[in-house]
Protein backbone atom coordinates (compact mmCIF):
# COMPACT_ATOMS: atom_id res chain seq x y z
CA UNK A 1 0.00 0.00 0.00
CA UNK A 2 1.21 3.41 -0.59
CA UNK A 3 -0.37 7.14 -0.28
CA UNK A 4 -0.52 10.48 1.34
CA UNK A 5 0.64 13.38 -0.90
CA UNK A 6 -0.08 16.86 -3.02
CA UNK A 7 0.57 19.50 -1.10
CA UNK A 8 -1.72 21.66 -2.86
CA UNK A 9 -5.36 19.89 -2.93
CA UNK A 10 -8.08 20.29 -5.43
CA UNK A 11 -10.97 19.56 -4.18
CA UNK A 12 -14.45 21.08 -5.51
CA UNK A 13 -12.69 23.79 -7.85
CA UNK A 14 -10.85 24.91 -4.04
CA UNK A 15 -7.47 24.97 -3.89
CA UNK A 16 -5.96 24.08 -0.66
CA UNK A 17 -2.56 24.88 0.64
CA UNK A 18 -1.20 22.32 3.34
CA UNK A 19 0.47 23.53 6.60
CA UNK A 20 4.58 24.09 5.83
CA UNK A 21 7.02 23.72 8.73
CA UNK A 22 6.95 27.20 9.81
CA UNK A 23 3.05 26.79 10.05
CA UNK A 24 2.74 23.75 11.95
CA UNK A 25 5.33 24.53 14.65
CA UNK A 26 2.45 23.56 17.18
CA UNK A 27 2.18 20.39 15.98
CA UNK A 28 3.90 17.21 18.22
CA UNK A 29 7.09 16.42 16.68
CA UNK A 30 7.50 14.06 13.69
CA UNK A 31 7.87 10.57 14.47
CA UNK A 32 9.32 8.11 12.53
CA UNK A 33 9.25 4.12 12.03
CA UNK A 34 12.40 2.50 13.09
CA UNK A 35 14.52 0.90 9.95
CA UNK A 36 13.26 3.03 7.85
CA UNK A 37 14.94 3.08 4.51
CA UNK A 38 17.50 6.03 3.68
CA UNK A 39 15.82 6.25 -0.07
CA UNK A 40 12.81 4.44 -2.32
CA UNK A 41 11.98 4.36 -5.22
CA UNK A 42 7.82 4.97 -6.29
CA UNK A 43 6.41 2.26 -8.03
CA UNK A 44 3.49 2.08 -10.53
CA UNK A 45 0.74 1.21 -8.10
CA UNK A 46 2.31 3.13 -4.75
CA UNK A 47 0.00 5.53 -2.86
CA UNK A 48 0.97 8.23 -0.47
CA UNK A 49 -0.99 6.55 1.83
CA UNK A 50 1.70 3.39 1.65
CA UNK A 51 4.95 5.60 1.53
CA UNK A 52 3.41 7.49 4.71
CA UNK A 53 2.86 3.82 6.00
CA UNK A 54 6.64 3.24 5.46
CA UNK A 55 8.20 6.42 7.43
CA UNK A 56 6.02 7.28 9.83
CA UNK A 57 3.46 6.07 13.13
CA UNK A 58 1.33 8.76 12.24
CA UNK A 59 0.00 9.43 9.11
CA UNK A 60 -1.32 12.75 9.48
CA UNK A 61 2.37 14.37 10.44
CA UNK A 62 3.07 13.72 6.29
CA UNK A 63 3.39 17.41 5.68
CA UNK A 64 5.75 17.94 8.22
CA UNK A 65 8.34 14.98 6.48
CA UNK A 66 7.90 15.59 3.07
CA UNK A 67 9.85 18.98 1.53
CA UNK A 68 8.76 19.65 -2.30
CA UNK A 69 10.72 20.46 -4.81
CA UNK A 70 11.14 23.90 -5.89
CA UNK A 71 12.75 22.47 -9.79
CA UNK A 72 10.17 21.03 -10.80
CA UNK A 73 6.75 22.59 -12.23
CA UNK A 74 4.23 20.46 -9.73
CA UNK A 75 6.89 19.89 -6.89
CA UNK A 76 4.09 18.70 -4.52
CA UNK A 77 3.50 15.26 -6.96
CA UNK A 78 4.77 11.98 -6.80
CA UNK A 79 4.85 9.90 -9.72
CA UNK A 80 6.40 6.59 -10.52
CA UNK A 81 9.91 6.52 -11.08
CA UNK A 82 10.59 9.53 -8.53
CA UNK A 83 13.43 8.80 -5.88
CA UNK A 84 12.97 9.72 -2.27
CA UNK A 85 15.77 10.45 0.31
CA UNK A 86 15.52 11.01 3.59
CA UNK A 87 17.59 13.13 5.29
CA UNK A 88 18.11 15.28 8.94
CA UNK A 89 17.80 18.97 8.68
CA UNK A 90 18.04 20.81 11.96
CA UNK A 91 17.31 18.00 13.97
CA UNK A 92 14.44 17.11 12.12
CA UNK A 93 13.87 14.39 9.80
CA UNK A 94 13.14 15.73 5.94
CA UNK A 95 11.71 13.63 2.89
CA UNK A 96 12.91 14.99 -0.14
CA UNK A 97 12.55 14.00 -4.35
CA UNK A 98 14.84 13.47 -7.32
CA UNK A 99 12.71 13.09 -10.44
CA UNK A 100 13.31 9.72 -12.41
CA UNK A 101 13.98 12.45 -15.85
CA UNK A 102 14.89 15.86 -15.53
CA UNK A 103 14.72 17.67 -19.21
CA UNK A 104 14.39 21.82 -17.89
CA UNK A 105 12.48 23.38 -14.35
CA UNK A 106 9.05 22.39 -15.56
CA UNK A 107 9.47 19.84 -17.98
CA UNK A 108 9.45 15.96 -17.03
CA UNK A 109 9.03 12.58 -18.82
CA UNK A 110 7.61 10.46 -16.47
CA UNK A 111 3.98 8.48 -15.89
CA UNK A 112 1.91 11.70 -16.39
CA UNK A 113 -0.42 10.38 -13.34
CA UNK A 114 1.06 10.96 -10.02
CA UNK A 115 0.14 8.69 -7.83
CA UNK A 116 -2.89 8.36 -5.60
CA UNK A 117 -3.36 9.28 -1.71
CA UNK A 118 -5.35 6.19 -1.77
CA UNK A 119 -5.88 3.05 -3.28
CA UNK A 120 -9.18 4.00 -5.95
CA UNK A 121 -10.92 0.69 -5.19
CA UNK A 122 -11.28 2.28 -1.44
CA UNK A 123 -12.26 5.27 -2.41
CA UNK A 124 -13.99 5.77 -5.63
CA UNK A 125 -16.60 3.22 -5.22
CA UNK A 126 -17.94 5.74 -2.28
CA UNK A 127 -16.94 9.05 -4.58
CA UNK A 128 -18.74 7.78 -8.03
CA UNK A 129 -21.44 5.85 -5.75
CA UNK A 130 -22.81 7.45 -2.96
CA UNK A 131 -24.59 11.11 -2.18
CA UNK A 132 -25.37 13.00 0.87
CA UNK A 133 -28.44 15.23 -0.16
CA UNK A 134 -30.66 17.79 1.86
CA UNK A 135 -34.27 17.52 2.17
CA UNK A 136 -34.64 20.63 -0.32
CA UNK A 137 -32.02 18.44 -2.59
CA UNK A 138 -34.55 15.47 -2.89
CA UNK A 139 -37.51 17.76 -2.90
CA UNK A 140 -36.17 19.40 -6.23
CA UNK A 141 -34.74 16.11 -7.57
CA UNK A 142 -36.19 14.44 -10.58
CA UNK A 143 -37.86 11.56 -10.11
CA UNK A 144 -38.14 7.96 -11.66
CA UNK A 145 -42.03 7.83 -12.95
CA UNK A 146 -41.48 4.29 -14.23
CA UNK A 147 -41.83 2.40 -17.72
CA UNK A 148 -44.21 2.06 -20.41
CA UNK A 149 -45.28 -1.43 -19.26
CA UNK A 150 -45.76 -0.42 -16.05
CA UNK A 151 -44.36 -2.85 -13.88
CA UNK A 152 -42.72 -2.06 -10.29
CA UNK A 153 -39.43 -3.38 -11.25
CA UNK A 154 -37.60 -2.09 -13.91
CA UNK A 155 -34.80 -3.57 -15.46
CA UNK A 156 -32.00 -2.60 -18.01
CA UNK A 157 -34.15 -3.47 -21.13
CA UNK A 158 -36.66 -1.27 -20.13
CA UNK A 159 -36.98 2.41 -21.31
CA UNK A 160 -36.95 4.35 -18.20
CA UNK A 161 -39.10 7.76 -18.05
CA UNK A 162 -38.37 10.67 -15.49
CA UNK A 163 -40.51 14.04 -14.57
CA UNK A 164 -39.89 17.01 -16.81
CA UNK A 165 -37.63 17.70 -19.86
CA UNK A 166 -34.63 17.02 -18.85
CA UNK A 167 -31.45 18.09 -21.80
CA UNK A 168 -28.35 16.24 -19.30
CA UNK A 169 -27.40 13.43 -21.05
CA UNK A 170 -25.74 11.33 -18.60
CA UNK A 171 -27.43 10.08 -15.52
CA UNK A 172 -27.02 8.49 -12.02
CA UNK A 173 -30.70 7.02 -10.46
CA UNK A 174 -29.78 6.78 -7.11
CA UNK A 175 -32.01 4.98 -4.55
CA UNK A 176 -32.50 6.45 -0.62
CA UNK A 177 -30.48 4.10 2.11
CA UNK A 178 -30.52 6.10 5.28
CA UNK A 179 -31.22 9.73 7.24
CA UNK A 180 -28.68 11.54 9.80
CA UNK A 181 -29.65 13.97 11.69
CA UNK A 182 -27.60 16.91 13.36
CA UNK A 183 -29.66 18.88 15.49
CA UNK A 184 -32.18 21.09 13.13
CA UNK A 185 -29.70 19.96 10.00
CA UNK A 186 -30.97 16.24 8.25
CA UNK A 187 -29.30 14.81 5.37
CA UNK A 188 -30.27 11.37 3.21
CA UNK A 189 -27.87 8.89 2.41
CA UNK A 190 -28.13 7.51 -1.50
CA UNK A 191 -26.62 4.63 -3.35
CA UNK A 192 -26.14 4.80 -7.49
CA UNK A 193 -28.22 1.37 -8.58
CA UNK A 194 -27.91 2.18 -12.36
CA UNK A 195 -27.01 4.50 -15.18
CA UNK A 196 -28.69 5.64 -17.96
CA UNK A 197 -28.63 8.02 -20.98
CA UNK A 198 -31.31 10.58 -22.10
CA UNK A 199 -33.02 9.45 -25.36
CA UNK A 200 -35.71 11.52 -25.91
CA UNK A 201 -38.92 13.14 -24.69
CA UNK A 202 -42.61 12.09 -24.29
CA UNK A 203 -45.01 14.62 -23.40
CA UNK A 204 -43.49 16.47 -19.96
CA UNK A 205 -41.40 13.50 -19.41
CA UNK A 206 -37.82 12.45 -20.52
CA UNK A 207 -37.25 9.10 -21.84
CA UNK A 208 -33.45 7.48 -20.69
CA UNK A 209 -31.77 4.49 -21.58
CA UNK A 210 -29.95 2.32 -18.74
CA UNK A 211 -26.61 1.60 -19.52
CA UNK A 212 -25.51 -0.21 -16.62
CA UNK A 213 -27.39 -1.37 -13.57
CA UNK A 214 -26.42 -3.07 -10.31
CA UNK A 215 -30.16 -3.20 -8.88
CA UNK A 216 -33.29 -2.93 -10.10
CA UNK A 217 -35.14 0.48 -10.68
CA UNK A 218 -38.23 1.34 -8.68
CA UNK A 219 -40.38 4.49 -9.63
CA UNK A 220 -39.81 7.30 -7.32
CA UNK A 221 -35.86 6.57 -7.07
CA UNK A 222 -33.88 10.10 -7.91
CA UNK A 223 -32.00 10.66 -11.40
CA UNK A 224 -29.27 13.13 -10.70
CA UNK A 225 -27.05 14.59 -13.68
CA UNK A 226 -23.31 12.67 -13.80
CA UNK A 227 -21.70 16.10 -15.26
CA UNK A 228 -23.01 18.41 -12.33
CA UNK A 229 -20.93 16.08 -9.33
CA UNK A 230 -17.24 16.34 -9.56
CA UNK A 231 -14.96 13.77 -10.93
CA UNK A 232 -13.62 11.37 -8.66
CA UNK A 233 -10.46 10.75 -10.05
CA UNK A 234 -9.63 14.16 -8.81
CA UNK A 235 -10.51 13.89 -5.17
CA UNK A 236 -7.93 11.54 -4.78
CA UNK A 237 -4.98 13.96 -4.13
CA UNK A 238 -4.95 15.62 -0.72
CA UNK A 239 -2.68 15.39 2.21
CA UNK A 240 -3.94 13.82 5.83
CA UNK A 241 -3.65 16.53 8.07
CA UNK A 242 -5.18 17.00 12.27
CA UNK A 243 -8.43 17.12 12.25
CA UNK A 244 -9.41 20.84 14.11
CA UNK A 245 -9.02 19.95 17.96
CA UNK A 246 -11.72 21.48 18.91
CA UNK A 247 -14.38 19.65 16.35
CA UNK A 248 -16.86 18.10 18.53
CA UNK A 249 -17.17 15.30 15.91
CA UNK A 250 -18.88 12.06 15.71
CA UNK A 251 -20.01 9.35 13.96
CA UNK A 252 -23.78 9.15 13.23
CA UNK A 253 -23.45 5.60 11.11
CA UNK A 254 -22.69 4.00 8.12
CA UNK A 255 -23.96 4.15 4.62
CA UNK A 256 -25.43 0.86 4.70
CA UNK A 257 -27.37 0.90 7.88
CA UNK A 258 -24.87 -1.82 9.63
CA UNK A 259 -24.18 -1.09 13.13
CA UNK A 260 -20.80 -1.64 13.31
CA UNK A 261 -17.91 -1.21 10.70
CA UNK A 262 -14.41 -2.28 10.05
CA UNK A 263 -11.55 -1.09 8.03
CA UNK A 264 -12.26 0.34 4.75
CA UNK A 265 -16.01 1.26 5.61
CA UNK A 266 -17.15 4.74 5.04
CA UNK A 267 -19.25 6.36 8.19
CA UNK A 268 -21.22 9.48 8.50
CA UNK A 269 -19.56 12.29 10.59
CA UNK A 270 -22.22 14.94 12.04
CA UNK A 271 -19.07 17.70 11.23
CA UNK A 272 -18.87 19.47 7.64
CA UNK A 273 -17.29 22.43 5.72
CA UNK A 274 -19.39 24.65 7.96
CA UNK A 275 -17.10 22.95 10.50
CA UNK A 276 -13.86 24.04 8.53
CA UNK A 277 -13.64 20.14 7.81
CA UNK A 278 -12.19 19.39 4.70
CA UNK A 279 -10.52 16.52 2.85
CA UNK A 280 -7.85 14.59 4.31
CA UNK A 281 -8.42 15.43 8.09
CA UNK A 282 -7.92 12.72 10.02
CA UNK A 283 -9.42 11.34 13.72
CA UNK A 284 -7.89 8.70 15.90
CA UNK A 285 -10.71 6.05 17.00
CA UNK A 286 -10.64 5.37 20.33
CA UNK A 287 -12.75 2.16 22.59
CA UNK A 288 -14.77 3.27 25.61
CA UNK A 289 -12.69 1.92 28.41
CA UNK A 290 -14.87 -0.31 30.78
CA UNK A 291 -16.76 0.74 34.06
CA UNK A 292 -15.28 -1.24 37.45
CA UNK A 293 -16.08 -1.00 40.60
CA UNK A 294 -13.69 0.21 43.78
CA UNK A 295 -13.23 -1.74 46.90
CA UNK A 296 -15.36 1.47 47.94
CA UNK A 297 -17.53 0.90 45.94
CA UNK A 298 -17.44 3.91 43.61
CA UNK A 299 -17.25 3.15 39.96
CA UNK A 300 -14.74 4.86 37.42
CA UNK A 301 -14.03 4.39 33.77
CA UNK A 302 -10.54 3.14 32.38
CA UNK A 303 -8.96 4.91 29.80
CA UNK A 304 -9.87 4.32 26.08
CA UNK A 305 -7.71 2.10 23.79
CA UNK A 306 -6.65 3.44 20.84
CA UNK A 307 -7.99 1.04 17.95
CA UNK A 308 -7.42 2.61 14.73
CA UNK A 309 -7.62 5.88 12.27
CA UNK A 310 -10.24 7.46 9.97
CA UNK A 311 -10.04 9.73 7.69
CA UNK A 312 -12.20 12.43 5.94
CA UNK A 313 -12.67 11.70 2.06
CA UNK A 314 -15.50 13.91 1.33
CA UNK A 315 -16.94 16.90 3.50
CA UNK A 316 -20.26 18.47 2.50
CA UNK A 317 -21.58 21.14 4.25
CA UNK A 318 -22.99 19.82 7.97
CA UNK A 319 -21.68 16.42 7.41
CA UNK A 320 -18.64 14.25 5.53
CA UNK A 321 -18.00 10.99 4.78
CA UNK A 322 -14.91 9.71 5.72
CA UNK A 323 -13.36 6.37 5.56
CA UNK A 324 -11.67 3.95 8.37
CA UNK A 325 -8.10 3.71 7.20
CA UNK A 326 -7.15 1.55 9.84
CA UNK A 327 -9.10 -0.51 13.06
CA UNK A 328 -8.46 -3.05 14.93
CA UNK A 329 -11.54 -3.91 16.93
CA UNK A 330 -14.98 -2.81 15.23
CA UNK A 331 -16.22 0.49 14.78
CA UNK A 332 -19.79 2.07 16.18
CA UNK A 333 -21.42 5.11 16.65
CA UNK A 334 -20.25 5.22 20.21
CA UNK A 335 -16.40 5.28 19.04
CA UNK A 336 -14.79 8.50 20.54
CA UNK A 337 -12.69 10.20 17.98
CA UNK A 338 -10.04 12.39 18.75
CA UNK A 339 -7.89 14.96 16.45
CA UNK A 340 -4.36 14.10 16.69
CA UNK A 341 -2.48 15.77 19.61
CA UNK A 342 -0.87 18.90 19.10
CA UNK A 343 2.77 19.73 20.66
CA UNK A 344 0.98 22.01 23.38
CA UNK A 345 -1.41 19.15 24.12
CA UNK A 346 1.10 16.52 24.50
CA UNK A 347 3.50 18.69 26.79
CA UNK A 348 0.49 19.38 29.62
Amino acid sequence: MLGLLNCRVIFLGLLFVPLTNSASDDLAPVTLKQDVPASYTVVKGDTLWDISAIYLENAWQWPRLWQANPDIDNPHLIYPGDRLYLTWRDGQPTLSLKPVVKLSPSVRLVDKRPIPTLKPELMLPYLESDRLLSQASIDGSVRVLGASHGRQFLTEQDAVYVSGLQPEFNWGIYRQMASFTRKDKVVVAFKRIASAEQVGYAEQVTRLRVTEQRQEIMPNDIALPEQSEPLASETNRFYPTPAPSDHGAQILGSLTGQRYVGQYDVVVLNRGLADELIQGNMFELYQQGTQVKLDNGKQVSLAKTHIGNLIVIRPYQYFSLALVSESTQPIGVDSPLIAPPRLSEVEQ
